[in-house]
């Protein structure tokens, strides 16, 4: 009987622990920062894919009242 109340004694010391350890685990993660750039004309094969390559996304675009192109990149800090 002894024997057993160690053993109990020991997996809720163990189950406790495990849970104050994983309950520090679940801390939200530092929110993401973002550069942006802002390019006309954008639309350019080459250039998009050097953007690409440099870690940029495009984030959006607009027309502009000349009939081009606005566009806003984005990559993360």
């Amino acid at each position: 009987m002894k024997h057993r109340l160690t053993v109990i004694a020991l997996l809720t010391a163990l189950c406790a622990s495990l849970y104050f350890v994983n309950a520090n685990s679940h801390a939200a993660p530092a929110a993401q920062t973002w550069e942006y750039k802002t390019e006309q004309q954008c639309f350019d094969e080459k250039r998009m894919n050097a953007l690409g390559a440099e870690g940029w996304e495009l984030a959006g675009f607009n027309e502009t009242d000349r009939g081009g192109w606005h566009c806003i990149f984005k990559r993360a800090k």
